[in-house]
């Protein structure tokens, strides 16, 4: 017959044998971890790194987008169309012209005039945009067509870099068409697309 004694015995041995085995060993709460966002990684541009870091900048407000809305072309080809057919004195009216492959290498960016010599923009028809925004200009009509993948890469890589460099805040980085009656940079033009890829300031 189990005495009391006894049975606290057969307890205490049981207690210690189901420890021994981990079967009354408690959960290992591990803390929750928080996986913080990367930052995103911009692909740097070999031709901007050892191009554009030359050129004193003035204040810029703005980076405005644009498509040439021809097929093919280059920076040479719209300076003597803007000089010749517009009257305008100091050429190409935007800061930076992107080939398509047709005039330019594919995805090539030319740096105009008037970034070198940080003049007024003679590409917005508006003068607030024209002063204080930076006119990037992608070769192609994108009404009829897609971007190249090498354009889009070299315009993020220069979007990035001029919002860096002239802290220019994401919701500045416009098309043509945000104050403009114009299709310009096209119904194809992959907006949201770049502003995803770029830099947030």
């Amino acid at each position: 017959m189990f005495t009391r004694s006894k049975i606290y015995i057969c307890l205490s041995f049981l207690a210690i044998l189901l420890y021994v085995c981990g079967c009354a060993t408690p959960p290992e709460f591990k803390p929750v971890t928080v996986m913080k966002p990367q930052p995103k990684k911009i692909e740097p541009h070999p031709y901007i790194n050892s191009q554009l870091d030359s050129y004193f900048v003035r204040e810029w407000k703005y980076i405005v987008i644009h498509h040439s809305a021809t097929a093919s072309g280059c920076a040479a080809e719209f300076d003597k169309f803007h000089r010749e057919k517009r009257g305008w004195e100091n050429g190409l009216g935007y800061h930076f012209v992107i080939g398509n492959g047709n005039g330019s290498r594919d995805g090539e960016i030319e740096i105009g005039n008037r970034w070198k010599n940080q003049l007024d923009g003679a590409h917005a028809g508006v003068q607030e945009y024209n002063h204080y925004g930076i006119g990037i200009c992608l070769v192609g009509n994108f009404n009829n067509s897609n971007p190249t993948s090498s354009q889009m890469a070299a315009l993020t890589a220069l979007v990035s870099y001029l919002q860096e460099r002239c802290h220019i805040p994401a919701e500045n980085v416009i098309m043509h068409r945000h104050f403009r009656d114009t299709e310009c940079p096209g119904r194809n033009f992959p907006y949201y697309k770049l502003l995803a890829k770029t830099a947030r300031w």
